[in-house]
Protein backbone atom coordinates (compact mmCIF):
# COMPACT_ATOMS: atom_id res chain seq x y z
CA UNK A 1 0.00 0.00 0.00
CA UNK A 2 2.60 2.37 0.75
CA UNK A 3 4.84 1.91 -2.67
CA UNK A 4 1.37 1.92 -4.12
CA UNK A 5 1.06 5.71 -2.58
CA UNK A 6 4.74 6.65 -3.47
CA UNK A 7 4.44 5.69 -7.15
CA UNK A 8 1.58 7.80 -6.93
CA UNK A 9 3.23 10.94 -5.65
CA UNK A 10 6.04 10.86 -8.04
CA UNK A 11 3.82 10.66 -10.74
CA UNK A 12 1.72 13.40 -9.70
CA UNK A 13 4.76 15.28 -8.99
CA UNK A 14 6.97 14.65 -12.17
CA UNK A 15 3.18 15.76 -13.83
CA UNK A 16 3.28 19.16 -12.08
CA UNK A 17 6.64 20.07 -12.62
CA UNK A 18 5.80 19.35 -16.65
CA UNK A 19 3.07 21.32 -16.51
CA UNK A 20 4.93 24.45 -14.93
CA UNK A 21 8.20 23.59 -17.16
CA UNK A 22 5.82 24.22 -20.08
CA UNK A 23 3.81 27.03 -18.40
CA UNK A 24 6.75 28.71 -17.21
CA UNK A 25 8.45 28.64 -21.40
CA UNK A 26 5.74 29.67 -22.12
CA UNK A 27 4.91 32.68 -19.70
CA UNK A 28 8.40 33.74 -20.58
CA UNK A 29 8.05 33.37 -24.48
CA UNK A 30 5.84 35.78 -24.01
CA UNK A 31 7.44 38.52 -21.64
CA UNK A 32 9.89 38.05 -24.03
CA UNK A 33 8.00 39.38 -26.93
CA UNK A 34 6.18 41.95 -24.77
CA UNK A 35 9.40 43.18 -23.70
CA UNK A 36 10.89 43.29 -27.97
CA UNK A 37 7.74 45.06 -28.38
CA UNK A 38 7.76 47.72 -25.76
CA UNK A 39 11.70 48.20 -26.93
CA UNK A 40 10.83 48.52 -30.41
CA UNK A 41 7.92 51.14 -29.70
CA UNK A 42 9.92 52.89 -27.67
CA UNK A 43 12.56 53.24 -30.92
CA UNK A 44 9.47 54.06 -32.88
CA UNK A 45 8.94 57.01 -30.93
CA UNK A 46 12.48 58.55 -31.08
CA UNK A 47 13.00 57.59 -34.19
CA UNK A 48 10.34 59.54 -35.33
CA UNK A 49 11.42 62.94 -33.70
CA UNK A 50 14.36 62.59 -35.13
CA UNK A 51 12.92 62.04 -38.81
CA UNK A 52 10.45 65.02 -38.56
CA UNK A 53 12.77 67.28 -37.32
CA UNK A 54 15.54 66.55 -40.61
CA UNK A 55 12.30 66.61 -42.59
CA UNK A 56 10.80 70.25 -41.35
CA UNK A 57 14.65 71.52 -40.68
CA UNK A 58 14.83 71.82 -44.22
CA UNK A 59 11.88 73.62 -44.88
CA UNK A 60 12.85 77.86 -44.39
CA UNK A 61 9.48 79.09 -46.62
CA UNK A 62 7.41 79.38 -43.64
CA UNK A 63 8.72 79.00 -40.34
CA UNK A 64 5.45 79.02 -38.11
CA UNK A 65 3.77 77.01 -40.49
CA UNK A 66 6.77 74.00 -40.70
CA UNK A 67 6.20 74.18 -36.73
CA UNK A 68 2.40 73.19 -37.21
CA UNK A 69 2.73 70.62 -39.93
CA UNK A 70 5.98 68.88 -37.84
CA UNK A 71 3.40 69.23 -34.16
CA UNK A 72 0.68 67.80 -35.86
CA UNK A 73 2.87 65.13 -37.53
CA UNK A 74 4.61 63.93 -34.52
CA UNK A 75 1.15 63.99 -32.65
CA UNK A 76 -0.50 62.09 -35.16
CA UNK A 77 2.38 59.37 -35.47
CA UNK A 78 2.48 58.92 -31.53
CA UNK A 79 -1.13 57.63 -31.55
CA UNK A 80 -0.38 55.22 -34.60
CA UNK A 81 2.16 53.42 -33.13
CA UNK A 82 0.44 53.31 -29.58
CA UNK A 83 -2.69 51.37 -31.52
CA UNK A 84 0.02 49.26 -33.50
CA UNK A 85 1.90 48.02 -30.48
CA UNK A 86 -1.11 47.48 -28.59
CA UNK A 87 -2.92 45.26 -31.02
CA UNK A 88 0.22 43.14 -31.20
CA UNK A 89 0.57 43.07 -27.90
CA UNK A 90 -2.81 41.41 -27.55
CA UNK A 91 -2.47 39.16 -30.74
CA UNK A 92 0.44 37.76 -28.63
CA UNK A 93 -1.43 36.94 -25.43
CA UNK A 94 -4.01 35.49 -28.18
CA UNK A 95 -6.64 37.77 -27.44
CA UNK A 96 -9.32 37.58 -30.04
CA UNK A 97 -9.67 41.04 -31.56
CA UNK A 98 -12.58 40.17 -33.66
CA UNK A 99 -15.22 40.30 -31.49
CA UNK A 100 -14.33 43.59 -29.90
CA UNK A 101 -13.86 45.47 -33.67
CA UNK A 102 -17.26 43.91 -34.38
CA UNK A 103 -18.85 45.54 -31.10
CA UNK A 104 -17.49 49.02 -31.63
CA UNK A 105 -20.32 50.07 -33.82
CA UNK A 106 -22.44 49.69 -30.74
CA UNK A 107 -19.64 50.95 -28.11
CA UNK A 108 -19.34 54.08 -30.30
CA UNK A 109 -22.82 54.74 -30.86
CA UNK A 110 -23.09 54.71 -26.97
CA UNK A 111 -20.00 56.52 -26.76
CA UNK A 112 -20.79 59.13 -29.49
CA UNK A 113 -23.92 60.40 -27.33
CA UNK A 114 -20.94 61.63 -24.75
CA UNK A 115 -18.56 62.48 -26.89
CA UNK A 116 -19.93 65.28 -29.49
CA UNK A 117 -17.96 67.87 -27.89
CA UNK A 118 -14.90 65.75 -28.79
CA UNK A 119 -16.07 65.28 -32.59
CA UNK A 120 -16.88 68.65 -32.27
CA UNK A 121 -13.17 69.70 -31.22
CA UNK A 122 -11.52 67.38 -34.59
CA UNK A 123 -13.70 69.09 -36.91
CA UNK A 124 -13.03 72.40 -36.07
CA UNK A 125 -8.80 71.80 -35.53
CA UNK A 126 -9.00 70.40 -38.71
CA UNK A 127 -11.27 73.25 -40.77
CA UNK A 128 -8.10 75.50 -38.71
CA UNK A 129 -5.32 73.68 -40.19
CA UNK A 130 -6.94 73.22 -43.60
CA UNK A 131 -7.79 77.59 -43.52
CA UNK A 132 -4.66 78.22 -42.22
CA UNK A 133 -5.94 80.43 -39.65
CA UNK A 134 -3.26 80.47 -37.33
CA UNK A 135 0.47 78.56 -37.26
CA UNK A 136 2.74 77.80 -33.56
CA UNK A 137 4.16 80.51 -33.14
CA UNK A 138 2.14 83.31 -34.07
CA UNK A 139 0.80 85.64 -31.68
CA UNK A 140 -2.98 85.71 -31.74
CA UNK A 141 -6.23 86.37 -29.46
CA UNK A 142 -9.18 84.06 -29.14
CA UNK A 143 -12.71 85.04 -28.67
CA UNK A 144 -11.48 88.94 -27.76
CA UNK A 145 -10.38 87.05 -24.22
CA UNK A 146 -7.30 85.11 -24.43
CA UNK A 147 -4.30 86.64 -26.21
CA UNK A 148 -1.07 85.19 -26.37
CA UNK A 149 1.94 82.76 -28.59
CA UNK A 150 0.49 79.30 -29.79
CA UNK A 151 2.50 76.83 -28.90
CA UNK A 152 0.52 73.75 -29.83
CA UNK A 153 -1.64 73.08 -32.50
CA UNK A 154 -3.21 69.93 -32.31
CA UNK A 155 -6.99 68.36 -33.64
CA UNK A 156 -8.32 68.54 -30.22
CA UNK A 157 -6.75 71.52 -28.64
CA UNK A 158 -5.01 74.71 -28.73
CA UNK A 159 -2.34 75.61 -26.33
CA UNK A 160 -1.44 79.49 -25.72
CA UNK A 161 1.11 81.11 -23.90
CA UNK A 162 0.18 84.41 -22.35
CA UNK A 163 3.39 87.00 -22.32
CA UNK A 164 2.69 87.17 -18.19
CA UNK A 165 3.51 83.00 -18.65
CA UNK A 166 0.26 81.42 -18.46
CA UNK A 167 -0.46 78.32 -20.37
CA UNK A 168 -3.95 78.33 -21.77
CA UNK A 169 -5.38 75.04 -23.14
CA UNK A 170 -8.53 75.34 -25.39
CA UNK A 171 -10.57 73.17 -27.01
CA UNK A 172 -10.70 73.50 -30.46
CA UNK A 173 -14.87 73.76 -31.08
CA UNK A 174 -14.53 76.96 -28.07
CA UNK A 175 -12.84 78.89 -30.78
CA UNK A 176 -15.27 81.22 -32.53
CA UNK A 177 -13.10 84.36 -33.03
CA UNK A 178 -8.89 85.26 -33.57
CA UNK A 179 -7.44 87.59 -34.25
CA UNK A 180 -3.66 86.81 -35.50
CA UNK A 181 -1.24 89.62 -35.07
CA UNK A 182 1.60 87.63 -37.35
CA UNK A 183 -0.19 87.91 -40.90
CA UNK A 184 1.12 90.18 -43.41
CA UNK A 185 1.88 94.05 -41.36
CA UNK A 186 0.16 95.56 -38.81
CA UNK A 187 -0.59 99.57 -38.40
CA UNK A 188 0.80 101.19 -35.46
CA UNK A 189 -1.65 103.57 -34.30
CA UNK A 190 -1.35 105.77 -31.30
CA UNK A 191 -3.50 109.01 -30.22
CA UNK A 192 -2.53 111.18 -27.80
CA UNK A 193 -5.11 114.52 -26.66
CA UNK A 194 -4.01 118.10 -26.13
CA UNK A 195 -6.21 120.96 -24.50
CA UNK A 196 -8.03 123.08 -26.46
CA UNK A 197 -5.77 126.20 -25.81
CA UNK A 198 -2.74 124.57 -27.72
CA UNK A 199 -1.24 126.17 -30.54
CA UNK A 200 -2.55 123.60 -33.32
CA UNK A 201 0.56 123.85 -35.80
CA UNK A 202 2.47 123.62 -32.79
CA UNK A 203 1.40 120.13 -31.98
CA UNK A 204 1.81 119.48 -35.76
CA UNK A 205 5.00 120.28 -35.83
CA UNK A 206 6.15 118.48 -33.01
CA UNK A 207 4.60 115.39 -33.93
CA UNK A 208 6.79 115.16 -37.67
CA UNK A 209 9.84 115.78 -35.35
CA UNK A 210 8.36 112.44 -33.60
CA UNK A 211 7.52 110.83 -36.58
CA UNK A 212 11.00 111.87 -38.28
CA UNK A 213 12.90 110.22 -35.02
CA UNK A 214 10.77 107.09 -35.35
CA UNK A 215 11.57 106.67 -39.03
CA UNK A 216 15.32 107.70 -38.57
CA UNK A 217 15.57 105.02 -35.15
CA UNK A 218 13.44 102.02 -35.79
CA UNK A 219 13.93 101.85 -39.92
CA UNK A 220 14.85 98.26 -39.67
CA UNK A 221 11.11 97.59 -37.76
CA UNK A 222 9.69 98.83 -40.50
CA UNK A 223 7.67 97.12 -43.42
CA UNK A 224 9.77 98.77 -46.56
CA UNK A 225 8.15 97.58 -50.59
CA UNK A 226 10.29 96.09 -53.25
CA UNK A 227 11.88 98.79 -54.42
CA UNK A 228 13.50 99.92 -51.10
CA UNK A 229 10.08 102.77 -49.67
CA UNK A 230 8.32 102.20 -46.59
CA UNK A 231 4.69 100.65 -46.95
CA UNK A 232 3.83 103.43 -44.59
CA UNK A 233 6.51 105.82 -42.93
CA UNK A 234 5.58 106.77 -39.40
CA UNK A 235 3.25 110.09 -40.22
CA UNK A 236 0.41 112.18 -39.02
CA UNK A 237 -2.92 110.40 -39.54
CA UNK A 238 -4.35 113.55 -38.32
CA UNK A 239 -7.18 114.98 -36.01
CA UNK A 240 -8.87 111.76 -35.12
CA UNK A 241 -11.53 113.64 -32.30
CA UNK A 242 -12.41 117.05 -30.66
CA UNK A 243 -13.65 117.15 -27.30
CA UNK A 244 -12.80 113.62 -26.31
CA UNK A 245 -14.16 113.02 -23.02
CA UNK A 246 -14.31 116.98 -22.59
CA UNK A 247 -11.03 117.26 -22.78
CA UNK A 248 -9.36 118.64 -25.92
CA UNK A 249 -8.13 117.52 -29.24
CA UNK A 250 -6.76 113.94 -30.18
CA UNK A 251 -4.12 114.17 -32.61
CA UNK A 252 -3.28 110.19 -34.28
CA UNK A 253 0.02 108.84 -35.50
CA UNK A 254 0.43 105.61 -37.61
CA UNK A 255 3.06 103.59 -39.48
CA UNK A 256 3.04 99.71 -40.70
CA UNK A 257 5.67 97.71 -39.02
CA UNK A 258 6.69 94.33 -38.74
CA UNK A 259 4.35 92.06 -36.46
CA UNK A 260 6.93 91.04 -34.22
CA UNK A 261 7.38 94.92 -33.38
CA UNK A 262 3.97 96.14 -33.07
CA UNK A 263 3.85 96.91 -29.43
CA UNK A 264 7.46 97.90 -29.52
CA UNK A 265 7.00 100.91 -31.84
CA UNK A 266 3.44 101.56 -30.21
CA UNK A 267 5.60 102.15 -26.88
CA UNK A 268 8.22 103.52 -28.57
CA UNK A 269 5.61 106.34 -30.21
CA UNK A 270 4.64 107.47 -26.77
CA UNK A 271 7.91 107.54 -25.07
CA UNK A 272 9.38 110.22 -28.04
CA UNK A 273 5.83 112.09 -28.09
CA UNK A 274 5.90 112.68 -24.04
CA UNK A 275 9.79 113.31 -24.36
CA UNK A 276 9.20 115.49 -27.46
CA UNK A 277 5.59 117.64 -25.91
CA UNK A 278 7.59 118.25 -22.68
CA UNK A 279 10.85 119.89 -24.69
CA UNK A 280 8.32 122.09 -26.67
CA UNK A 281 5.90 122.62 -23.48
CA UNK A 282 3.02 121.45 -25.27
CA UNK A 283 0.98 119.95 -22.28
CA UNK A 284 -1.29 116.59 -22.60
CA UNK A 285 -4.58 116.96 -21.79
CA UNK A 286 -6.59 115.63 -18.62
CA UNK A 287 -9.42 115.87 -17.24
CA UNK A 288 -10.68 118.85 -15.54
CA UNK A 289 -13.47 120.08 -13.45
CA UNK A 290 -14.84 123.61 -13.77
CA UNK A 291 -16.66 125.48 -10.79
CA UNK A 292 -18.59 128.16 -11.38
CA UNK A 293 -19.81 130.14 -8.20
CA UNK A 294 -22.43 132.67 -7.79
CA UNK A 295 -21.94 136.08 -5.57
CA UNK A 296 -24.41 137.43 -3.28
CA UNK A 297 -24.99 140.43 -5.40
CA UNK A 298 -25.57 137.93 -8.64
CA UNK A 299 -28.24 136.13 -6.25
CA UNK A 300 -29.95 139.27 -4.88
CA UNK A 301 -29.95 140.00 -8.62
CA UNK A 302 -31.73 136.97 -9.94
CA UNK A 303 -33.86 136.40 -6.45
CA UNK A 304 -34.61 140.00 -5.13
CA UNK A 305 -33.13 139.13 -1.91
CA UNK A 306 -30.74 140.96 0.43
CA UNK A 307 -28.14 139.57 2.27
CA UNK A 308 -30.22 139.50 5.53
CA UNK A 309 -32.59 137.44 3.53
CA UNK A 310 -35.53 139.65 3.32
CA UNK A 311 -38.05 139.67 0.08
CA UNK A 312 -38.73 142.62 -1.36
CA UNK A 313 -42.64 143.63 -1.54
CA UNK A 314 -42.39 143.65 -5.39
CA UNK A 315 -40.86 140.56 -6.17
CA UNK A 316 -43.98 139.14 -3.47
CA UNK A 317 -46.67 140.97 -5.07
Amino acid sequence: MGLIFIDFWQDGYQLIIKYLNVNFQFVLAKLLYTGVILFITYLLLKLRVTVVNKIFDRSTNDINKAKTLKTLLLSGTRYIIYIVAVLTLLAIFEINITPMLASAGIVGLAVGFGAQNLVKDIITGFFIMFEDQFHVGDFIEVNDQTAGTVEELGLRMTTIREWSGKKFYIANSEIKTVRNYNRGHLRTVVSVSVPFEVNLQRVFTTLEKVCQNITSIHADKLIRQQDGSFVESPQIYGITDINKDERGVVFTVIAVVDPAYYWFLEREFRRAILEYFQAAGITIAYPQLNINIKTAQNFETLHGTSQGGAVDSETLA
